[in-house]
């Protein structure tokens, strides 16, 4: 029995699902899930076991979740501020061979030759009663994200009902989620922060309200009114709603926020606290399904700064260089075992990111105190991340590399009021090239977020002893030695 029809079961007229001005019960969101199926079934070969999603949140993007989940497909989520070569990219090392777009994707993926475009689009039909089974090896693939690494070869995750079920669990143990509870969901359904909300809420039986975008006022008022009782969010978004913060504050319903997706400024943390607004801070990544340490709200105040202690049935360690236990306090590299944690990533791309006893390398830099409250340091070293979305300095810098003029390249993070981080690109050229030209390839090749927002043209770089670029010199004074003026 799949996890919408044990929550038919158990609730079927209690509210499930909100969309803008429309709501629907459990019972009413297995009925219009049946339709999808339906349309779905006469699109899909039932061998076909992999399907791609491109779509912004939508109840047709929620609905198809649930209906291609109840067909037994795996899910391939594709982000809808990729590029032509990204998708195409994704799509062929997925070895996709149909992808489901919202109507306005249509002209893009029809550029696609190599897949069958199928239109996010219910059709009407006479249905007979019949049971869909979704998997009930929880061991099947449910979903599949792709995550850039620090290589530059985006990977594709393949996350499973087993790891996204640990995932809900975890999350109802440490903010005591009950069915009373209703999720505000304005992150994108195709990042892991989404579909674990929906996850979340087939598991545990709580409602979502989904938001197309995210909409400071509409959000608020929303809080206000009581129609909602936790919200994920990432940094941006947090200043965004403290920049609107009522008077009044929020519902008396209110329990408090989900933050993920990188830093945050302990100014923000501080007027959260003054505003009396409950804020859990937590880390966690594709590879996790979600969070898997996370801040209890009595603890927010008591650790200011600390992601938390591990969630039910996680375990994290802190190694040197040579895989030695650190003790508190010690900076090492974080390691994560558990039931949340993937076990590898599509076409077997790089094992070697798990240890041979099934520790999980982030490559992310902390420390635990003596509580085993994690601190962290760094996130992939040099891993960028802007308004919540990951941006790895190596996939911008092959990039700029392939541009004809530019000889050398190297990007970094540097601090943005709106979106916490933003890439800042530096380039040797060894002919003649505009700024013109060099934005017009990044335009062709990577999505908006990805771009270089600041391009310095150098005569050379900083470099290390051993000869490697040293980027951290970028963030200094310094860098004005390398410039040319």
């Amino acid at each position: 029995m799949t996890w919408l029809n044990k929550q038919v079961q158990k609730r079927p007229d209690h509210p499930a699902f909100y969309f803008q001005d429309e709501s629907w019960t459990f019972l009413e969101v297995q009925q219009e899930v049946s339709h999808w199926v339906a349309t779905y079934q006469q699109v899909l070969a039932p061998e076909e076991k992999r399907v791609a999603l491109f779509s912004k949140n939508s109840k047709e993007l929620y609905f198809s979740i649930l209906a291609l989940w109840e067909l037994g497909k795996e899910l391939l989520f594709l982000n809808t501020h990729l590029t032509l070569a990204e998708l195409t990219f994704q799509l062929k090392d997925a070895q996709v061979k149909t992808i489901i777009g919202a109507p306005e994707t249509q002209a893009l993926l029809e550029e696609i030759s190599f897949v069958d475009v199928q239109p996010m689009v219910k059709k009407q039909h006479s249905l007979s009663r019949q049971e869909f089974q979704q998997p009930s090896d929880l061991e099947s693939v449910a979903s599949i994200m792709y995550t850039s690494g620090t290589t530059g070869q985006p990977k594709g995750v393949l996350q499973r009902f087993k790891n996204h079920l640990a995932s809900a669990r975890g999350t109802q143990e440490n903010m005591g989620i009950t069915a009373e509870d209703c999720w505000l969901c304005a992150v994108p359904l195709f990042h892991i922060s989404g579909l674990s909300i929906v996850v979340r809420q087939l598991v545990l039986g709580c409602s979502i309200r989904l938001y197309d975008k995210f909409d400071e006022q509409q959000v608020t008022q929303d809080l206000q009114e009581g129609r909602g009782t936790v919200i994920s969010v990432v940094a941006t978004m947090l200043q965004q709603l403290l920049s609107v913060y009522p008077e009044a504050g929020y519902s008396a319903s209110f329990k408090g926020m989900l933050l993920g997706g990188g830093p945050i400024a302990p100014d923000k943390l501080a007027q959260c606290e003054e505003k009396g607004i409950p804020v859990i801070q937590s880390y966690g990544m594709t590879e996790t399904c979600s969070q898997v340490v996370a801040l209890k709200f009595e603890d927010a105040a008591l650790k200011i700064g600390s992601a938390g202690q591990p969630l039910k049935d996680m375990q994290i360690k802190i190694v040197d260089e040579l895989g030695q236990e650190q003790p508190e306090k010690q900076v090492g590299e974080i390691l994560l075992k558990g039931p949340n944690v993937v076990s590898g990533y599509l076409n077997q791309r790089q094992p070697e990111k798990w240890t041979a006893d099934g520790w999980f390398k982030t490559g992310d830099m902390g420390y635990l105190d003596a509580q085993g409250y994690l601190y962290l340091v760094s996130r992939l070293s040099e891993l960028i991340i802007s308004g919540g979305e990951n941006i790895y300095p190596t996939e911008v810098e092959q990039v700029l590399q392939a541009i004809t003029g530019i000889k050398a390249a190297a990007v970094v993070g540097e601090p943005d009021a709106q979106w916490g981080a933003v890439p800042v690109a530096y380039v040797i050229s060894d002919q003649e090239i505009t700024l013109a030209q060099i934005q017009d390839q990044c335009s062709r090749k990577l999505a908006k977020y990805k771009r270089p927002k600041r391009i310095y043209f150098c005569h050379s770089f900083p470099q290390t002893a051993s000869g490697k670029i040293a980027k951290h010199r970028f963030m200094t004074e310094e860098r004005e030695a390398f410039l040319i003026r």
